[in-house]
């Protein structure tokens, strides 16, 4: 497993939009190539609302909406964040996810500058 930081503002960038564009998402802190599902997570298709971000609320809830997902300039997600059922799901699309595409990097924290500095 790599060990490539991302955070939520880094990892937007990483959708698919151009052509040959590797596709990454999030999920429960680990973040995945899923360039080889694009025909899923590809612009334009039913889960590309979750490239290039944490989407493990989402996949948690079964939504689709971008409200469910943070911001980029908010933290990743954790589990304590999410119900039980919530976690139980995002557990099972985890499962799924580490079988068809490979992770390569952790989500983290936005720094702020103040921290950076200490």
């Amino acid at each position: 497993m790599s060990s490539q930081k991302f955070t939520l503002s880094e990892l937007q960038s990483y959708t698919g939009q151009k052509k040959g564009e590797r596709i990454l998402l999030g999920l429960n802190g680990n973040v995945y190539d899923v360039s080889n599902g694009a025909s899923f997570y590809g612009p334009g298709n039913g889960y590309s609302v979750f490239a290039g971000r944490d989407s493990t609320i989402g996949l948690a809830r079964g939504s689709l909406l971008r409200s469910d997902m943070p911001g980029p300039r908010d933290a990743p997600t954790t589990m304590d964040m999410l119900s039980e059922a919530e976690q139980n799901a995002a557990l099972t699309w985890e499962k799924r996810l580490k079988q068809k595409y490979p992770v390569v990097g952790v989500l983290v924290k936005e720094s702020s500058e103040k921290e950076d500095q200490e």
